[in-house]
């Protein structure tokens, strides 16, 4: 009609003035080496004054270092010794028995922790007596210091380790706050620009007189997106279904410029719709795919799937595109592949696998989100 005619006219020149959209070009600076130097140097000065103390308390209190600096240069085996065994104990906590506290078998870390203290304090004080010469004690009550000082050792151990761990989480949490609300600013200058918006009304625009019913159909479509785009991408997350019915009304406006509807394979797998997910996870992926993909080559030019099972979502995306093309060589645009691996590792660590593989001119990648 003539009022959608005059309407999809000026929402183009709105895009073309950029009153609606503008695509100014964000950049995210997460600064990821340097925080990791840094987290990694305050860890080392924890331990460092960690072992200062230890080494001065130890001096004082089993060495007498009120005797003199030649009472403890005489007994610097000895010392030497027992700092040895603080080492053992020490880290064997922090390594390994806090992940029994991580997963929050407190019984068992506690049974353990004695019986670890008890028998190390054992074996190497009869190992000490055999090492210096000394005569071994057959009484328990001799080896209760030792096996108290065992146990603390250990417990700062881990105490150390959690105070890390409770200073990281504070920094993950942090960050994950900070990408949240980068991303949507983000996603918005990712998918609404100028371009996509003005192709997709010219397309529009070209089946109001030949095909009315497909140009409705295209502007819901379009609104659907802007929608999903504006409301859906603030959350922290959405349903699997929400987010795979954008990628079709994305897809489904790709396909206004094609031709050939066959040249994009779209195949969903999902056992439960209902499964949570970050927004626009996989946008960047889809974006590339079109942006590169070669259309002109026989068969299918992009393929892509989405599968669920038993909460585990996999995404899967390839494209054939040619070497020799231009865009293809900058590779420009978009969120960044190195921005989205640092999302992937604030949202899901520990919980994706990304594989990326280029070669023949075919371009595929696999995305494993576990539950």
């Amino acid at each position: 009609s003539d009022s959608s005619f005059a309407q999809i006219q000026e929402l183009k020149k709105s895009v073309v003035d950029g009153h609606l959209i503008t695509n100014k070009p964000m950049t995210i600076d997460f600064s990821d080496q340097w925080l990791c130097i840094m987290n990694q140097i305050i860890k080392i000065i924890l331990h460092l004054f960690y072992w200062m103390v230890f080494c001065l308390f130890a001096g004082a209190v089993s060495f007498r270092l009120a005797y003199g600096f030649d009472f403890i240069s005489e007994n610097i085996p000895e010392f030497l010794y027992n700092l040895g065994w603080a080492i053992i104990q020490f880290y064997a906590f922090y390594f390994f028995f806090y992940q029994l506290i991580e997963k929050q078998r407190f019984i068992a870390y506690f049974i353990l922790s004695l019986a670890v203290s008890v028998g190390l304090s054992v074996m190497l004080t009869l190992l000490f007596f055999r090492v210096f010469n000394d005569t071994p004690s057959s009484k328990l009550m001799d080896f209760l210091p030792q096996m108290a000082g065992t146990f603390i050792i250990g417990q700062t151990g881990s105490l150390l380790r959690g105070f890390i761990h409770w200073f990281e989480d504070i920094q993950h949490k942090q960050e994950v706050e900070k990408i949240l609300l980068k991303n949507e600013l983000d996603m918005l200058n990712a998918q609404l620009n100028p371009h996509f918006l003005f192709n997709t009304l010219n397309n529009i625009d070209s089946l109001i007189c030949s095909n009315p019913g497909k140009a409705s159909e295209s502007l819901i479509a379009l609104s659907e997106i802007m929608r999903y785009m504006l409301y859906e991408a603030k959350k922290n997350s959405v349903l699997l279904k929400d987010e795979i019915a954008h990628y079709q009304n994305i897809i489904r406006l790709q396909l206004l410029r094609l031709k050939d509807p066959s040249k994009i394979q779209f195949g969903v797998d999902v056992e439960d719709e209902t499964v949570a997910i970050a927004p626009l996870l996989f946008l960047p992926f889809l974006e590339n795919a079109f942006k590169y993909a070669a259309f002109d080559i026989q068969g299918s030019a992009i393929k892509i799937d989405i599968k669920s099972d038993g909460g585990k979502i996999e995404f899967q995306c390839s494209n054939f595109y040619h070497p020799n093309d231009e865009t293809v060589k900058r590779k420009t645009g978009g969120i960044g592949l190195s921005n989205l691996k640092r999302r992937l590792e604030l949202l899901y660590p520990g919980k994706n696998k990304l594989e990326i593989h280029d070669e023949n001119s075919y371009f595929s990648i696999q995305l494993i989100i576990e539950p």
